[in-house]
């Protein structure tokens, strides 16, 4: 049995942190170092599945290999885990060390991937960062001249990038790191210690071993304070967010680009909020201010017969037809052919991340779940779509993403070619061999999204629809 009798604070603290979060059975995952931070945490989590013995409990341990001592810290970290009896797993990751990226980048992101690993749908994923940590990374935003999302800082509750059903919690943000030092003494707890923490070519050890403490003695309560600054930005950056979400629904264009004519009816601090809103949804890195300005200068206003390109970390903003786009390295598709076995309602995963493909079958079948499907896979009633005559018994039904010859659009006078409609239909030449084409044997059906071919429109037969990454 587990009892501390001082502290009692940072115990209900974490309580009502994970309290609103637990009412269900769920899984709750520690990142856990086996330093300080996360041995107190450690700790809590014990004292909290004592109370709460319903949730999976479990600890992680990221064994990176860059020091001496890793596979020592790997050991006191499995022993302490049982000790405490939660369920714990190791993950040895390699980094690479002569990489342009920083190592602490690596890691970090390193880290999260193994723990995602753990992870099960509606996951609680508990970080041990605590008031000073929040004033560190407060002061490096700063240094880099960050905005309101950087100087935000660390939220105490936010959705997890990599599994977006999961939420990261942090339980201790607004303890300061001497109240963990105090539960730990009391509590003897033993902790690991790493010595590249005392390594001041990190900058954020220079701010904790250098400016910091001075910053502390000549103002007490400047954590605190700086924690309230972290949540008002974290409250314009939330403003600003539903902002540029109305702005996305005018501005943006069907096949992931940005309408030209929209984004010039906006103030350029509201135009640059969306687009940046736009490329954060597909998880790319923020282009500086400077660099946005190029863009409006050099793509968007450049001669109507040029064709703009402007390169930067995260591919190269071009204009195509009165559209931004941010072009990216896409895979070849020209010779991928994706054959059903079925026709009845499901999901298919399109490759390189175009998106997912959903198959609506007749209405009938996917009530009566015919041929064993599984109905869960079904799209929601609501889904609209292209919807084309059912194929006959002995049609087989391809997806292509590169289509030869002519076809013929309904609603138009005789038939194209499809490089031609492309064109017609404003598709970037980039972005033609990511379009889905329904085949049944060799004859073109449909474009998705863009048009049914002549002698396949229908009232009832398979519905077709794309949800396509951002």
């Amino acid at each position: 049995m587990i009892t501390v009798t001082t502290n009692v604070d940072i115990f209900s603290t974490f309580q009502h942190a994970l309290q609103p979060l637990t009412i269900k059975p769920l899984q709750i995952v520690l990142a856990y170092s086996g330093g300080l931070d996360s041995h107190v945490l450690l700790h809590l989590l014990a004292r909290y599945q004592q109370l709460y013995p319903q949730h999976d409990y479990l600890a992680v341990h990221v064994h990176h290999g860059l020091s001496d001592n890793a596979d020592t810290w790997l050991t006191h970290c499995q022993l302490t885990a049982a000790a405490l009896g939660i369920n714990f797993f190791a993950e040895k990751v390699v980094l690479n060390v002569g990489s342009r990226e920083s190592l602490e980048a690596q890691a970090r992101t390193a880290r999260y991937q193994a723990i995602a690993k753990h992870l099960n749908d509606g996951s609680l994923l508990l970080l041990g960062q605590h008031l000073d940590d929040q004033l560190e990374t407060f002061l490096l935003q700063l240094k880099r001249g960050a905005g309101v999302k950087g100087l935000s800082a660390m939220a105490a509750q936010m959705p997890f990038s990599l599994q977006a059903s999961c939420q990261i919690v942090r339980p201790l943000l607004t303890h300061p790191q001497q109240m963990l030092v105090d539960y730990a003494s009391q509590a003897q707890l033993s902790w690991v210690e790493d010595e590249s923490n005392n390594d001041q070519s990190y900058d954020r050890n220079f701010l904790r071993h250098q400016i910091i403490p001075s910053l502390k003695q000549r103002w007490p309560s400047i954590a605190h304070a700086v924690h309230r600054s972290a949540e008002l930005c974290a409250e314009q950056q939330a403003l600003a967010d539903e902002i540029a979400q109305l702005d996305l629904v005018t501005c943006e264009h069907t096949l992931a680009g940005l309408k030209i004519v929209e984004l010039a009816k906006l103030s350029k601090i509201r135009r640059n909020n969306v687009i940046r809103f736009w490329l954060a949804a597909q998880q790319l890195p923020m282009p500086s201010r400077h660099h946005l300005d190029k863009v409006w200068l050099e793509v968007v206003n450049a001669a109507d017969d040029a064709n703009p390109q402007l390169s930067w970390q995260a591919g190269q903003f071009r204009r195509y037809q009165g559209v931004l786009y941010n072009q990216q390295q896409y895979a070849a598709l020209k010779d991928v052919v994706i054959t059903l076995e079925h026709t009845q309602s499901q999901r298919i995963a399109l490759p390189d991340n175009i998106g997912t493909l959903h198959l609506q079958g007749s209405i009938q079948d996917s009530i009566q779940g015919k041929s064993g499907v599984d109905s869960s896979n079904a799209i929601d009633d609501d889904d609209s779509g292209y919807c084309v005559k059912a194929p006959l018994a002995d049609d087989k039904v391809t997806i292509r993403f590169r289509g030869e010859g002519k076809c013929h659009p309904i609603g138009r006078n005789g038939s194209r070619s499809i490089k031609k409609l492309y064109q017609e239909y404003q598709v970037a030449p980039w972005l033609r061999d990511r379009i889905p084409l329904i085949y049944y044997g060799e004859e073109l059906v449909c474009a998705v999204g863009l048009w049914i071919c002549k002698g396949y429109e229908a009232q009832e037969g398979l519905c077709w629809h794309v949800t396509r990454e951002r």
